[in-house]
């Protein structure tokens, strides 16, 4: 061996050792990395699987509800409603469905309460015809075409009258419009029902200026919704009492008819209710006066159907206020 200089000696038996024992430790600690990612995965999995599972539910539930509301409704149970729960999307499909519901129910009602009213209404007539010809099958009462004629027309007046609601309410009701002068329409209105006037001492009163506008109208079925007020305030007017009929513009774009009676008057509670469909304020009045509760509601759709609005004010006992007011230009001359 030279001085200055190293040498190296290898032991192969040590460096066989040495690696004998790294060996069997880096795949120790290798297979232990894999099961922990395995299980780690497993882990992730499951909760995964947990979390899709318990959002779906979440998210789901509330379709589901709606699915089974659906179905009842389709079976014919208007009264279900679905839950307004979940997301904000979900929340608002529910109110919308549920509003659509609530208008199916009412639609319901209203329909089932029109075929009980309109079979109730036809009964009297039909019962009337019916004693009256036993009446003369028995020899009791004599023929009188009269009697029949009246009863005939009766029921045909109930039949128009739902006949024209029907068409008013599908918006297929025609109306044949022309210039007309509003006053003599409202005068031969007076003039028809003067006769029932006087015989219970109303007093019935026009005040109208001659000079106003010509109204493109149909004239006829602007006539029938003034004849209407006027045979309401007549029967809900006590003997000696007052029914006035006004006119006006509203600077010259809209005309308004008001009649004004001194009657009875109409409850808080009912004027909510005065334009519906066979409503009756007094029931045993109107039925002793020949009056099905129409005459409102086919003067609303009237009006309606001319592009205009009815309102009614009143406060027990000092009498109502019917007031309607129309265009005076027809629908294609407006905003010219």
């Amino acid at each position: 061996m030279q001085v200055g200089s190293f040498a190296v000696i290898r032991d192969p038996v040590a460096e066989a050792s040495a690696q004998g024992v790294a060996e069997p430790v880096a795949a120790s600690l290798v297979s232990a990395v894999n099961r922990s990612l395995i299980w780690t995965g497993l882990a992730a999995v499951a909760l995964g699987t947990l979390l899709v599972s318990i959002l779906s539910r979440k998210l789901l539930a509330p379709v589901k509800y709606l699915d089974a509301t659906a179905q009842q409704l389709g079976s014919g149970d208007f009264s279900q409603r679905a839950p307004a729960e979940g997301a904000n999307e979900i929340r608002q499909l529910a109110v919308a469905f549920n509003s659509m519901a609530a208008n199916l129910e009412d639609a319901e009602r209203q329909r089932r309460n029109l075929v009980a009213d309109v079979a109730h209404e036809l009964r009297t007539p039909v019962s009337n015809i019916q004693g009256y010809l036993e009446a003369v099958k028995d020899g009791l009462l004599e023929p009188n075409e009269g009697t029949i004629e009246t009863i005939h027309g009766q029921v045909v007046h109930l039949v128009e009258d739902l006949r024209l609601l029907a068409q008013a309410e599908a918006g297929a009701l025609q109306l044949h419009r022309i210039l007309s002068q509003m006053p003599v329409v409202l005068q031969g209105c007076v003039d028809a029902v003067r006769p029932r006037a006087e015989a219970k001492g109303i007093t019935l009163t026009l005040e109208a200026d001659m000079a106003m506008p010509y109204v493109e109208m149909d004239s006829t079925r602007i006539s029938q919704v003034v004849n209407n007020l006027l045979e309401n305030a007549i029967i809900h007017t006590p003997e000696g009492g007052s029914v006035t009929v006004t006119l006006g513009t509203d600077q010259g774009r809209m005309v308004r008819v008001a009649v004004v009676d001194s009657g009875t008057g109409i409850s808080s509670e009912d004027l909510l209710r005065v334009f519906d469909r066979f409503f009756r304020a007094d029931a045993s009045r109107s039925r002793a006066t020949g009056g099905v509760g129409l005459g409102l509601t086919i003067a609303k759709q009237l009006v309606e159907a001319h592009g205009g609005s009815i309102h009614v004010e009143s406060v027990v006992p000092n009498g109502a206020r019917f007031a309607f007011e129309i265009p005076i230009a027809g629908p294609g001359e407006q905003g010219q």
